[in-house]
């Protein structure tokens, strides 16, 4: 698949490159696009769900710059269990690429639009539960705590911070992300052809926030809440 030109486009084939590149070495519980996180502040470009740990994948095409790079992976390495770096080429020899964690992976855009695994992530074993449960909606602290279920929703936040476990919370992160986007991920596998094309990311994606291109497919399952 050839890469379009022009950032946006850019980004959402090298998406589909990507979800081809991982279905083809591993079996995936969910796989999410632009997923929110940090209440809104940050969206990773996206999110794999394997053996109930979290995957976030940052994207820097040759369209971007790597000036906001470490800050953005720093927070997904306080939200997500393994973090990779998805990268052009042209940033091999940036000095931003020194400075990153030895735990995050690396996969390498090559000049002719192939994805090469560089170095794989290894798991961050302490998160951040503040990053964690920006993740949450409030019906999944109402299910956490479900003896604080009618207090507000940063004191729910800051309960679930004070008195649930990182398992506990992500636990109840991968129940959240399957009602959400489960339905749609299921979709996703049954129409999609031998290769991702843009048109198979609305399946996985909030086109309500993230649209992705324009499509009659159905998207009634996001109306989850």
């Amino acid at each position: 698949m050839g890469l379009k030109k022009g950032k946006y486009g850019e980004a959402n084939f090298i998406k589909a490159e990507l979800i081809d590149f991982l279905l083809k070495h591993a079996k995936y519980e969910l796989i999410v696009n632009e997923l929110p996180f940090l209440c809104c502040k940050r969206s990773a470009d996206l999110v794999a769900i394997n053996n109930g740990m979290s995957i976030g994948f940052e994207i820097k095409s040759k369209y971007d710059n790597l000036k906001t790079m470490l800050d953005q992976i720093s927070d997904y390495r306080k939200t997500f269990n393994f973090v990779y770096l998805v990268y052009s080429c042209k940033f091999a020899k940036s000095k931003e690429l020194t400075k990153l964690p030895k735990n995050i992976g690396l996969i390498v855009i090559s000049s002719d639009n192939k994805l090469i695994l560089k170095r794989k992530a290894r798991k961050k074993i302490s998160l951040d539960k503040t990053y964690m449960t920006s993740v949450l909606w409030r019906k999944d602290l109402e299910k956490l705590l479900p003896k604080y279920k009618k207090s507000a929703f940063e004191q729910l936040k800051q309960r679930a911070i004070e008195e649930c476990t990182t398992v506990n919370i992500q636990n109840q992160i991968i129940i959240s992300l399957q009602r959400r986007y489960g339905d749609g991920y299921k979709l996703f596998l049954k129409e999609k052809g031998q290769k991702v094309i843009l048109e198979d990311l609305n399946y996985i994606t909030n086109t309500k926030k993230h649209p992705v291109v324009f499509s009659n497919i159905n998207t009634a399952w996001l109306d989850k809440d």
